[in-house]
């Protein structure tokens, strides 16, 4: 409390809800001109796929689709950064 004002009310709505987790997904060159992503799931596993995509944009969009991944969220609301 400060000047007996409860500063964090326990009915207080917090700034980011607790149920939003990021995940992060990383485009690989590979040696023969190809690209590969790597990734981790919500159990602590890292995954990595070859991709289809011959240039980098192409990648982030095969990624994203393979995901799920739209307007930077998943379909369960967990926010991705694909780089």
């Amino acid at each position: 409390m400060l000047h007996g004002v409860d500063v964090f009310p326990s009915d207080a709505t917090p700034l980011v809800p607790p149920s939003i987790v990021t995940k992060r997904a990383t485009i690989l060159d590979q040696e023969d001109d190809s690209f590969a992503v790597e990734y981790d799931t919500t159990i602590g596993t890292r995954n990595t796929m070859r991709l289809e995509s011959t240039t980098y944009e192409k990648a982030i969009e095969e990624t994203k689709s393979f995901l799920g991944v739209t307007e930077d969220h998943d379909e369960h609301g967990d926010a991705w950064e694909i780089e």
